[in-house]
């Protein structure tokens, strides 16, 4: 697979909550044959999904991969720090019934809140790209452990497994980019979560140094049948700055109640 078609691996999914686990993932392109690569960053966003009151989310994610061949392994567990002057909400998942008490009831101060976020672990194949055409397919499985406090508004505290598929084609300096996925959402005792079918489309235009712009739009169906479903409009800009370091920024704007408002960040991403 040539770089330009790795590298746009990265962009085939965008967001926070719902974008940021899938960036997450499609990371993976980044690493060569044999290369370790640590991702970290700082990510914030902010939304009220249908409540009163919104919420703002500090994220730090911090990932490792490895990759051989066809094959690449991707472990993440971020640090989240949240706060809202009502219930902490910071996925349309989380905005569902609680069966615990908020740590400050709506209405009654501002509340924070801070933890680790769901553990992610990831095994992708990559198909051999057709070079004619320029096309190259991806296949992932995730398993996101609900490792997050659900008590606290961090995550559900369930287990969900996510199959995803994407292709890239590259089209002179142009790359079209899509995915295709279906997440089974582990059910907690007193709700259920929706097990639903999500996507991307994406362009991605390549600059002079290896530079990248491009904006994507994602869309899933609603995980909870109280919750809208996600609906996001990104941008983001890329580019290596050193032989072993390479950054990456984004701004994505909600379209719908089952997204953040408003999500942005950047990283960056050391090889070994």
């Amino acid at each position: 697979m040539n770089k330009s078609a790795t590298i746009v691996i990265l962009f085939i999914v965008v967001g926070i909550a719902q974008t940021a686990a899938a960036l997450e993932r499609t990371r993976l392109g980044l690493v060569k044959e044999g290369e370790l690569s640590f991702l970290t960053g700082l990510e914030y966003q902010e939304g009220d999904y249908g409540t009163p009151e919104s919420t703002s989310l500090l994220r730090i994610p911090f990932g490792v991969t490895y990759r051989k061949t066809n094959f690449s392994l991707f472990a993440s567990m971020p640090l989240l720090f949240a706060s809202s002057d009502g219930d902490i909400i910071t996925s349309n998942k989380t905005s569902s019934p609680k069966t615990t008490e908020s740590v400050s009831p709506s209405g009654k101060g501002r509340q924070t809140v801070e933890g680790i976020g769901d553990m992610v672990l990831s095994a992708s194949y990559y198909f051999t790209a057709d070079l004619r055409s320029e096309t190259s397919y991806r296949l992932t499985a995730s398993l996101k452990l609900g490792t997050a406090d659900e008590s606290e508004g961090l995550g559900t505290g369930e287990n969900d497994l996510l199959i995803e598929g994407g292709a890239v084609k590259n089209f002179d300096e142009y790359i079209l980019s899509g995915t295709l996925g279906y997440e089974i959402n582990g059910d907690s005792p007193v709700f259920n979560y929706n097990d639903v079918w999500y996507g991307t489309v994406g362009l991605t235009k390549q600059l002079a140094m290896k530079k990248q712009i491009g904006s994507l739009l994602y869309f899933s169906q609603a995980q909870t049948d109280v919750s809208d479903a996600p609906l996001e409009l990104s941008v983001f800009y890329s580019q290596p700055v050193a032989k072993t370091r390479a950054v990456y920024f984004y701004l994505s704007k909600g379209l719908s109640n089952g997204s953040p408002d408003f999500s942005l960040g950047g990283t960056i991403q050391f090889y070994y």
